[in-house]
């Protein structure tokens, strides 16, 4: 892999020479969020939601950044150009910042971390999923969700779903209702219905979740956001998963098939709107 430039907090390094301060909180403690943004084109994807859903998460666990909206799309339109990629994705970190301790006393500012990377190549479509209760994995979940970088049960579902052959878990909580996937959103047609889990069960509000509920509304989906218990999987007539890196991906599990007409449709037209919009 090239030897991309990161953004570490004020520098500019290459990721084969990046030195992370072990004093940060968000790689000492896990104390801070993330987000995972696309570029198509050098042009970002829909920056003002991820920079929307970012405040409204750093206000849910109190961190206070100091850098304008500006002065990150700056950094980020910065950090393509000097790695020339055309398209690829972005991972913007902010952490508390340093800290002192034991007793970890913060002593801040926040701080941000970029890197870069290029797309990873389109699996085998549909891809296969496998469902595992999220009370077998340490998970956090907060309402509204965030993404925090405590993602050790989200990789630990991973991990065991790569045993099980499949490219990605799909968890279901206590109740019996589905949530998301480790790193994704999913979504089931019903009787031309489509159907999604609803953020109050601690579900992200991916930027590409809203992007596809937008598209279904305009090509006269019905959509409901809403309980999916995992006893009704196999009366579903079409699944997928979706986030920022993959778009859509149509997907699969044990004993159950589609012929997915309604999700290439609306595959088409998301693929569609993000040319459009780079």
């Amino acid at each position: 892999m090239p030897d991309y430039i990161n953004y570490i907090n004020g520098d500019w390094e290459k990721a084969s020479k990046s030195k992370i301060p072990l004093n940060d909180a968000g790689f000492l403690l896990g104390d801070g969020l993330f987000e995972t943004m696309r570029f198509d084109n050098r042009k970002l994807f829909r920056p003002d939601k991820h920079l929307e859903r970012m405040h409204a998460s750093l206000n849910v666990i109190h961190i206070h950044l100091e850098s304008s909206d500006s002065e990150i799309l700056s950094l980020l339109a910065n950090i393509i150009q000097k790695n020339e990629l055309e398209s690829g994705l972005l991972r913007l970190m902010v952490t508390r910042g340093n800290v002192e301790g034991p007793p970890w006393q913060y002593i801040g500012p926040a701080s941000i971390y970029i890197n870069i990377r290029p797309f990873s190549p389109e699996p085998v479509l549909p891809v296969k999923v496998v469902y595992y209760c999220d009370k077998e994995y340490p998970i956090i979940r907060y309402t509204p969700a965030i993404k925090s970088l405590n993602y050790i049960g989200n990789m630990l579902a991973k991990k065991d779903a790569e045993k099980d052959d499949a490219f990605e878990p799909v968890f279901y909580n206590g109740d019996g209702f589905i949530t998301e996937c480790a790193i994704r959103n999913i979504f089931f047609i019903k009787d031309k219905q489509l159907l999604t889990p609803s953020i109050k069960l601690g579900v992200l509000p991916g930027v590409m979740r809203d992007t596809i509920i937008s598209i279904a509304k305009e090509i006269n989906l019905t959509i409901k956001e809403t309980n999916i218990s995992i006893d009704s999987i196999n009366e579903m007539d079409e699944a997928f998963i979706s986030s920022t890196g993959i778009g859509l991906l149509p997907c699969f599990w044990d004993g159950w098939q589609s012929d997915f007409t309604i999700t290439s449709k609306l595959k088409k037209h998301l693929d569609r709107f993000i040319n459009i919009t780079i």
